[in-house]
């Protein structure tokens, strides 16, 4: 398959620039959320099993310090502390959810809240400290959630400017990517249009544009170019060809020997060719946006008038020509040139088929030309679209040209060819046509 087939097979995935940025800012407010809530996450963890746990700790120790200094210790009774001295046989006295905690930091639900409890003994004596976080909780929201949520918020403010600021500025560039795209240089004689950018545009926008200005230009100046040529060449090439047709029919008519006869032949064989070329090329050179639109035309109606006229052109010819009609597909585009893409493909079929036979092939997707000749080798299949290329360079017949005029069309028509050949045993070019809409 050639390189534009493949790259016209895969179809890139492309994404805006406006929806870049939005993903963009938006992975930036998740990132910037998910970072922030772990924080506040690893903050509560670190604040309950390390900082809350040591002071318990430390709160139990200094009472039981205190406590064997003098056993007449009352347990601590604060603001934020409740605390519970008993001994072990008077457990009974405690509430009904301290009885059974076992030692060290546990939570339970106590008095309607949630309270973080650190048991300990020394003795026969158990302290329970009740730590009330309610108030801590509060201070940590004013003085914790509440500047990080106006962090939060001040963050998501700056990734928001930055996304504006970003699509600001790229702003002209899609501006300027849709002036590109809408223009027709086929038509249009005047460079693109600039008022559609804002006066702020950057520097590198207005370079831009003169460069496409530019090149736009130079592409004006180089179809016009091919344009006058096609002019010239339809007439000065085929006057010429018109007069020595006309001589070859005279001097047919006259009694010459077979060896001139043989020559003549020879003659017309090549100056059809000559005419087939010439028109495909012509016909290609012209400019497509000023061709009426194609009407759906019976492909297999197509294939079997071009095979027909193929043969009587070929009389002498020890090939066999089927036509299988494995589905009716109707196809758009010139009728011209995809006569000239039918009849190239028979021709090279028929050059380097010295016996045995050529299928045309019509299926609901395209059409295949296979044949029984010499085939193509391995390493010079993908040459074979190659202009004035041959697979055998000591072959007289042909110019060179019918492979890559039917790529052209193939391309001109939004087609793909493909070329399957085993050495030795024959080719097969199959076409795969874009169908008209049902």
């Amino acid at each position: 398959m050639l390189p534009f087939q493949a790259n016209r097979d895969i179809q890139l995935k492309r994404t805006a620039i406006n929806n870049k940025l939005l993903k963009i800012f938006l992975v930036q407010v998740i990132l910037i959320s998910g970072v922030t809530v772990m924080g506040v996450l690893a903050a509560a963890l670190i604040t309950e099993e390390v900082l809350v746990k040591q002071a318990l700790e430390r709160e139990a120790t200094y009472f039981w310090k205190k406590f064997g200094e003098n056993p007449n210790t009352s347990a601590p009774d604060t603001i934020n502390l409740e605390g519970y001295l008993v001994q072990d046989d008077d457990l009974r006295s405690l509430p009904a959810e301290l009885q059974q905690l076992p030692l060290g930091k546990n939570r339970i639900r106590f008095d309607g809240r949630e309270p973080i409890v650190h048991v300990s003994r020394q003795g026969n004596h158990r302290l329970f400290l009740i730590f009330n976080e309610q108030q801590v909780s509060q201070l940590s929201f004013f003085f914790g959630i509440a500047p990080l949520a106006l962090v939060l918020l001040v963050l998501y403010a700056l990734a928001y400017f930055t996304y504006r600021q970003a699509k600001r500025a790229l702003s002209p560039i899609q501006k300027l990517a849709n002036s590109v795209r809408y223009y027709d240089v086929n038509r249009a004689d005047n460079p693109l249009d600039l008022e559609a950018l804002p006066w702020d545009a950057d520097e590198e926008t207005y370079i831009l544009v003169d460069a496409i200005n530019t090149f736009v230009m130079r592409v004006q100046e180089l179809l016009n170019r091919e344009r006058t040529f096609s002019r010239y060449a339809s007439h000065e090439l085929r006057t010429p060809l018109a007069v020595i047709k006309g001589s070859i029919d005279n001097l047919e008519r006259q009694a010459l020997p077979e060896v001139a006869q043989r020559h003549l032949l020879r003659m017309r064989n090549t100056v059809q060719d000559m005419e087939q070329m010439m028109t495909a090329l012509l016909e290609l050179s012209r400019d497509a946006t000023n061709q009426p639109p194609a009407e759906p035309m019976q492909l297999n109606d197509l294939v079997e008038l071009l095979v027909e006229q193929h043969q009587q052109q070929h009389p002498d010819s020890p090939l066999q020509v089927n036509v299988k009609h494995q589905a009716m597909l109707q196809v758009n585009g010139s009728q011209k040139l995809i006569s000239i893409l039918i009849t190239n493909l028979l021709n090279n079929a028929e050059s380097y088929t010295p016996s045995g036979h050529i299928n045309v092939i019509v299926n609901s997707d395209g059409f295949s030309v296979e044949d029984t000749g010499i085939g193509i080798p391995e390493a010079e299949r993908e040459k074979v679209f190659s202009p004035f290329y041959r697979v055998n360079q000591q072959h007289e017949k042909g110019f060179g040209l019918g492979l890559a005029i039917v790529e052209k069309i193939c391309r001109e028509l939004g087609w793909r060819i493909e070329v399957h050949s085993e050495e030795g045993r024959g080719s097969t070019f199959t076409v795969k046509v874009a169908t008209p809409p049902a």
